[in-house]
C-alpha cells in the first residue's frame, strides 16, 4: 500500500487510492482548446508509482518560470510521455473538441506502456480500445498525474506560439 506523505498536497491525492490497483496510472490534459490561434496540444504522462513533487501543479497556478522547472521535472521523472499536437486546420475540419479527443486517444495509444488506468482532464468520455479512461473533473488539481500532463501540454504548446510569434508579430 502506498503511504501518503507530509508533502503530498491533498488536492492531488487521487492516484494515493489507485496505485495500488493501478501500478501505471497515465494522467491527459490539452492545451490550446479555447485559443482563437495556434494548435490544441495534448500530453500524457505516466509518473512512477508513489510519485510527488510540490512543484508538480496545476499548469494555470504556475508561473512561466516554475511552469519551466517543472516540465523538465516531469521529463526528467517520468515513467514515459508522449505529446500530439493538432494544428488549425484539423481543428476547423473537426472542431476543438473533436481533435481534443482525437488526440487524447491518439497520446494514450502512442504510449509504449500501456497504462492500467487512464486519467483524462474533464467530463469529455474517451474510449481507447484495452485501456481503462476514466474523466476526472478538476483533474489537473486532483491528479498529479493529470498536472504533469498540464505542464507538457502548456509549455509545448507556448513554445510552438513563441515560434509563431517569432514568424509572424504582427499576431502578438
Amino acid at each position: 500500500m502506498v503511504k501518503k506523505s507530509k508533502m503530498s498536497k491533498k488536492s492531488l491525492d487521487l492516484e494515493l487510492r489507485l496505485w495500488e490497483d493501478y501500478p501505471l496510472i497515465a494522467g491527459v490534459d490539452e492545451a490550446g482548446r479555447g485559443a482563437l490561434a495556434g494548435p490544441i496540444v495534448v500530453a500524457s504522462v505516466i509518473l512512477p508509482t508513489g510519485y510527488q513533487n510540490p512543484l508538480i501543479q496545476d499548469s494555470k497556478i504556475l508561473s512561466p518560470s516554475q511552469r519551466k522547472r517543472a516540465y523538465r521535472i516531469v521529463k526528467k521523472s517520468a515513467l514515459e510521455y508522449n505529446i500530439v499536437a493538432k494544428d488549425a486546420r484539423e481543428v476547423e475540419t473537426k472542431n476543438p473538441l473533436g481533435a481534443t479527443k482525437e488526440a487524447m486517444a491518439e497520446t494514450i495509444l502512442n504510449l509504449k506502456n500501456r497504462p492500467n488506468l487512464c486519467l483524462v482532464d474533464g467530463k469529455e468520455k474517451i474510449v481507447v480500445e484495452g485501456v481503462k479512461v476514466v474523466s476526472v473533473v478538476g483533474g489537473d488539481r486532483r491528479s498529479i498525474n493529470i498536472a504533469a500532463a498540464s505542464i507538457i501540454a502548456k509549455v509545448t504548446r507556448d513554445t510552438i506560439m513563441q515560434k509563431l510569434h517569432k514568424k509572424y508579430p504582427l499576431y502578438d
